[in-house]
C-alpha cells in the first residue's frame, strides 16, 4: 500500500472538516492521513470536480461515486469511482464526529 494522501483542514472555522485534492479516474482505493481519526469516528467523505484557473469546485459531466469508507487509527480508507477515461482534478471533503 502506498503512504497516505495528506489532508488539510477545510476551514479553521470548521473543526472536524478537511480536504484533499487529487487527480484520478476508474475505480480507486486510497488512504488518506488524518491523524486525529480512530476506528471509533464517524467519517462522512464527498468528492467534486475542480475546475477553471481558480481550481474552484462544480458540476461538470463526469459521476463521482463514494463507494465504501473505513476509518482506521491515523487514516480513512476510501473506495470511490470517477467515470472519466483521464484524470480529474478532484477534491475529496472529510467531515469526522
Amino acid at each position: 500500500m502506498s503512504e497516505p494522501i495528506q489532508v488539510v483542514p477545510a476551514s479553521a472555522a470548521l473543526s472536524g472538516a478537511f480536504f484533499a485534492d487529487i487527480g484520478i479516474h476508474g475505480l480507486f482505493t486510497l488512504s488518506f492521513s488524518i491523524p486525529s481519526v480512530t476506528n471509533a469516528n464517524v467519517v462522512m467523505v464527498s468528492m467534486t470536480e475542480l475546475g477553471g484557473s481558480s481550481n474552484l469546485p462544480f458540476i461538470g459531466d463526469a459521476t463521482m461515486t463514494v463507494h465504501n469508507v473505513a476509518p482506521g487509527n491515523g487514516i480513512v480508507q476510501v473506495r470511490g469511482e470517477v467515470d472519466w477515461d483521464s484524470n480529474l482534478s478532484t477534491r475529496v471533503y472529510f467531515l469526522v464526529t
